[in-house]
């Protein structure tokens, strides 16, 4: 009876341990490169993106840029998670409409959000690293609003 519990637990052990390499393989590169940016991404709201959400992303950026940019990582990290973190959202809701247009650059608007985010919970976030990604997204935003055919924020 012992000996039967050891051999299901073992079981148990061996395909758990399938389950999460066939998840890791298919949500991580999977051995062939890819990645997150490399399809479209669900957009968060139903809604079309507006100048209007443009504007409110850009200020987001600039907000995250102003505040990594005196050392100040928290008050980075709450303007990057405002409003249900509403810059990720706001880029995700991007991604399809870009793509169509422009996929390369669709694809780095989302490595450069994904980027930002992955900078915030790092072990030790560097205000320096934090503010260089923000601004290289709050280019990207931009690059893609005009390529949208919306007016570049903060002009």
């Amino acid at each position: 009876m012992p000996g039967d519990i050891l051999k299901f637990l073992g079981l148990v052990t061996m395909i758990g341990g399938a389950l999460v390499a066939g998840v890791i393989f298919l949500v991580g590169d999977g051995g062939g490169g890819s990645n997150l940016c490399d399809k479209p991404l669900l957009p968060p709201s139903e809604s079309e993106i507006s100048q209007m959400d443009i504007q409110a992303g850009d200020a987001g950026l600039a907000s995250v840029i102003e505040a990594a940019s005196r050392g100040n990582v928290e008050a980075a990290n709450e303007a990057f998670y405002a409003s249900n973190s509403e810059i990720q959202n706001f880029t995700r809701d991007m991604d399809q409409p870009l793509r169509e247009v422009d996929e390369e650059l669709a694809r780095d608007l989302c490595e450069a959000a994904t980027e930002l985010g992955e900078e915030f919970v790092a072990d030790e976030p560097e205000a320096e690293a934090i503010t260089a990604s923000a601004i290289r997204l709050r280019h990207l935003v931009g690059d893609a609003a005009e390529t949208l055919g919306y007016a570049r924020p903060g002009e």
